[in-house]
């Protein structure tokens, strides 16, 4: 047996290299005119490609690999982080409760680990957000790591917790709640340390928080808060969009447009009719719809109107040009009395971002008319989208947000 094993393994080396050898031989010639004709195929199909007049399956891919990137949907594999400054409050939340929807989707191009975030200064913004989770997002909650409680007071602080972000939802005037304690093992200095909670917002969104008066006399801290979150993006590095959303006690838009100017971001800034500034008579009011759940999704159907203006890319550059020159000429909205639901401005806020390119600046104008979808019940337009049985939602972050982009589809 010891004599015989060596001849064994020699026997079994000689069979290996003949076969080697046959397949070499003979099996070589058998594949090469499958690769021959396969690389044919594919040469085939780039040149239909590329011609101009052809017309094929694959003529739709073509024309989407060749037209301009627009928002996160246009590279669903790209996943594309985003955070919210004030996701505690009425308009916040429901921000951020589309996005954890929409990030658990394909075909949204958001996602991430963690995300979205929660920018906020202390725990009360965590309580608040998830309370509005639980009852309009059927018991969504958010984690600790979708929180990051920032020093609102401390730029590079901020920076630090935007640090893989892309994109970034923050509100020109927010309620404040001053006075509040810093959560332990986060930020603070000394025990008794005190910060101000921010929300967007509103906190619970009654639309009696915040006064005209109150903002004016605090008008400097809501600029400052407003800067510190521009200047913390831009520093982060990772930051490529930043979409604001004037509520309606903002003054004036005038010194929120420098700041981005400055900066240098590119952003989409949305407004309404609603805004308190420089308007005299009724203004529409920033409502929400009662016993709201995401199910129900965009509440005014058909009175949505959108006015929008996108920015060149060099418009810093033009002579004559000083930062923030285009809050001057907003494009003007309609002076209807309907009003807005912050559930549809939430939509529209996500949607852009879904739909519209991350490197173009613009401005885009929301105004509302006639009834919304609750009012109407089951007449009207409203009547076609409440079938017998409920609509499956599992495939939407957001019931009826295709109307939303289909308002965006002619936005620059």
């Amino acid at each position: 047996m010891s004599i015989s094993a060596p001849w064994v393994c020699a026997r079994a080396t000689i069979l290996a290299t003949v076969s080697i050898l046959l397949f070499s031989s003979h099996d070589a010639l058998a594949f090469s005119p499958t690769t021959l004709r396969l690389s044919t195929f594919v040469g085939s199909l780039k040149n239909a490609a590329q011609s101009s007049g052809a017309r094929s399956t694959n003529s739709a891919l073509f024309m989407s690999a060749s037209s301009k990137p627009r928002g996160s949907a246009a590279t669903p594999l790209d996943k594309k982080s985003i955070a919210v400054f004030g996701g505690g409050g009425s308009l916040g939340g429901t921000i951020f409760g589309y996005l954890q929807r929409a990030s658990n989707l394909y075909g949204t191009g958001i996602g991430g680990a963690a995300m979205p975030r929660n920018i906020c200064a202390c725990s009360e913004g965590s309580l608040r957000l998830n309370s509005i989770l639980s009852k309009g997002f059927k018991l969504a909650f958010a984690g600790e790591q979708h929180m990051r409680l920032v020093d609102m007071s401390d730029v590079e602080h901020v920076a630090e917790r935007l640090k893989g972000v892309d994109a970034v939802v923050v509100g020109t005037v927010c309620q404040l709640e001053p006075g509040r304690a810093v959560t332990g093992n986060t930020y603070e200095k000394t025990p008794n340390d005190k910060t101000t909670e921010f929300f967007l917002d509103e906190k619970r969104g009654f639309g009696d928080e915040i006064s005209a008066q109150e903002v004016e006399e605090q008008l400097d801290v809501h600029l400052n808060l407003f800067q510190t979150a521009i200047d913390a993006c831009k520093l982060a590095g990772s930051v490529k969009h930043v979409v604001v959303l004037e509520t309606p006690y903002t003054p004036s838009t005038e010194p929120f447009a420098k700041i981005l100017d400055i900066s240098g971001l590119k952003f989409t800034y949305i407004y309404t009719n609603a805004s308190a500034g420089g308007s005299e008579g009724p203004l529409p009011q920033w409502i929400q719809c009662k016993d709201w759940t995401f199910e129900r999704g965009v509440q005014n159907i058909d009175g949505m109107s959108l006015e929008s203006a996108a920015l060149g890319g060099n418009y810093l550059s033009k002579p004559g040009y000083d930062a923030g020159d285009w809050a001057s000429s907003l494009p003007e909205l309609k002076r209807d009395n309907a009003d807005i639901y912050r559930e549809d401005i939430a939509a529209l806020a996500v949607q852009s971002m879904l739909s519209l390119d991350w490197d173009t600046s613009r401005v885009i104008g929301l105004s509302c008319s006639g009834k919304d979808d609750e009012e109407e019940g089951d007449s009207g337009s409203a009547g076609r989208f409440r079938p017998s049985k409920p609509p499956k939602s599992d495939r939407e972050w957001c019931m009826k947000s295709k109307l939303v982009a289909d308002l965006l589809s002619v936005v620059n």
